[in-house]
């Protein structure tokens, strides 16, 4: 690599670029984003205003560009009766795969559920993303066979 990745939560002005990686993952699993100007405009706005949400996001960046991208909520287990860390999402480009970039992602994922006093992480994967499925298994964590419904 020619210079060096840095990991940090991601700020007003990364918002174009993470929206382009969005649209990236999006497609990567096979879905799309809606792409009307209205759409773009208002997850733009969405973004750039993230301390009004929930979900922290951490990005990878090289140079001035981002990378990839970890999304991260904080949610409520009502059979555990505690907090979780979710991880929505994990996506890096694809010169960023296979070369120790998710474990770094995934050991500020850790520290920030212990800094938040979070005893367990809990995300999913499209069960076609075979490389994703043994990153995962390679960590130690435990698959639980789920479908996820959507309901518009």
């Amino acid at each position: 690599m020619t210079s060096t990745l840095t990991i940090r939560e991601a700020k007003k002005h990364d918002a174009v670029q993470l929206l382009s990686l969005f649209e990236k993952h999006a497609v990567y699993e096979g879905h799309s984003l809606l792409s009307t100007e209205q759409a773009v405009s208002d997850k733009l706005c969405i973004l750039k205003n993230l301390s009004d949400t929930p979900l922290i996001i951490l990005v990878v960046v090289q140079g001035s560009e981002i990378k990839g991208y970890m999304s991260l909520l904080k949610q409520f287990s009502t059979w555990d009766m505690d907090y979780y860390l979710y991880m929505d999402c994990l996506y890096l480009l694809p010169e960023l795969r296979g070369k120790g970039v998710g474990m770094l992602l995934m050991q500020h994922c850790k520290s920030y559920a212990y800094q938040h006093n979070l005893q367990e992480i809990q995300w999913q994967t499209p069960v076609e993303n075979i490389k994703a499925i043994n990153f995962y298994k390679y960590l130690g964590a435990t698959p639980k066979a789920k479908l996820r419904f959507f309901w518009e």
